[in-house]
């Protein structure tokens, strides 16, 4: 929090000079949400309009309160956790998912690297880098490894080498995590685009304007069905595109902007919104099978399994909702905290909290049944791969730990 008077004058030079949002939060000592809170008091006092805030942080964005000044602590080990397998050092927070293939683990980090680990060792195989941060998941086809850059740029990496096949540049920064099906790459920018390349040669298909008037930010990822590519919009719809051609195929209007990246299971969608509704969808058609009241802002990515759907909301909410009918089978609550996407197998549902904690929690009844403490924030969705649990953290660091079986 920041503890000390802003000159108003001071932060509109510093705007108007093009001083980055990450740097305005350091100079002041301001989390995201207080950044924006700053932006908004300007713009009151008439000392900025929207027009000059129009490319920088949105009020979705901000919901992920940064804390950009709170020192590091180490790892602290807790009873009852999994054993560590291994744990990988970058140079900048995770926030990025991992892609497991061909026993390799791929990842970014804010240090502007995408790596490579062996999945046995933890050893690295390669890193690539990029001209600025890696917040993006990356994606995998065919020996090649997609993921998009703050420097406005989708790479196609290869997989085994690590050398570049080909740089698609977008005119903004790419947050979101890639799609890449039957030789199309889809993906989405915060110019407002949703895009889809030859996976070959990172040629344009087609691109469909997704951002809003105010804030381009496009904060859902795609998701692919069939013909169909499925993506929210701040303008509160989620849209299916063709795609072939990026047309139209359907759209559903929501209550709130939709950040939430969909998922598409047994010929259902689910996704959430700000105003705090998880819908399922029809896939093929749009129409509206249920929605569930979880009365906080939605932006994870639901999962399903056995015939239950695990996402968590604002306000630091874990749900789990039956995917037929939509009824609540619990919530797990950790106030004052924000919570990553969930993961999920037979075992546990698993998440990542602003609390620094990676939890487990019982898919049955979302009693507790372990957490492990890292060094920082985790905004890092969990992967689990044959018995071993994959996240980031903002320590930096990459961790792989052995799933508990009862």
């Amino acid at each position: 929090m920041n503890r000390h008077p802003i000159s108003g004058q001071e932060a509109v030079a510093d705007v108007r000079n093009g001083m980055s949002d990450r740097d305005l939060m350091r100079k002041y000592h301001l989390t995201a949400t207080g950044l924006l809170n700053l932006f908004s008091k300007l713009v009151v006092a008439g000392m900025l309009t929207n027009a000059e805030l129009e490319d920088r942080l949105s009020p979705t964005t901000a919901e992920i309160d940064f804390d950009l000044i709170k020192p590091l602590s180490e790892p602290q080990p807790i009873p009852g956790t999994p054993t560590v397998k291994w744990q990988f050092k970058t140079d900048g927070w995770v926030f990025s998912s991992t892609v497991i293939e061909s026993n390799a683990a791929f990842f970014g980090s804010w240090d502007g690297h995408l790596y490579s680990v062996d999945c046995g060792s933890g050893n690295l195989n390669w890193k690539f880098r990029t001209g600025d941060v890696i917040r993006s998941s990356p994606a995998y086809m065919h020996n090649t490894v997609f993921v998009g850059s703050w420097d406005r740029s989708l790479y196609a990496i290869d997989a085994t080498t690590g050398q570049a096949r080909w740089r698609f540049p977008t005119k903004k920064e790419i947050w979101c995590t890639p799609a890449a099906r039957e030789g199309t790459v889809y993906f989405t920018s915060t110019d407002g685009n949703l895009y889809a390349l030859d996976a070959h040669d990172g040629l344009l298909r087609w691109k469909c304007k997704m951002g809003g008037r105010l804030f381009s930010w496009v904060e859902s990822a795609p998701a692919i069905m069939g013909e169909l590519v499925l993506c929210g919009r701040q303008d509160g719809r989620l849209v299916a595109l063709d795609s072939s051609s990026g047309q139209l195929n359907w759209s559903f209007e929501t209550d709130g902007p939709v950040d939430s990246s969909p998922l598409v299971a047994e010929g259902t969608v689910f996704f959430g919104s700000q105003a705090g509704f998880l819908y399922a969808l029809d896939a093929q058609t749009g129409e509206q099978k249920w929605r569930y009241e979880a009365r906080w802002p939605i932006y994870s990515c639901p999962a399903v399994l056995q015939g239950t759907v695990y996402f968590s909301s604002a306000g630091g909410n874990l749900h789990a909702v039956d995917a037929e009918s939509g009824l609540e089978h619990w919530t797990f609550k950790s106030p004052n905290a924000f919570l990553s996407s969930p993961a999920v197998s037979s075992s546990a549902v698993y998440f990542g909290s602003s609390d620094k904690f990676l939890y487990a929690l019982n898919p049955n009844n979302g009693q507790e049944l372990w957490r492990f403490e890292t060094a920082n924030q985790i905004f890092s969705a969990p992967r689990v791969r044959d018995g071993v649990i994959y996240f980031g953290s903002n320590d930096s660091c990459m961790y792989a730990l052995y799933e508990p079986h009862p």
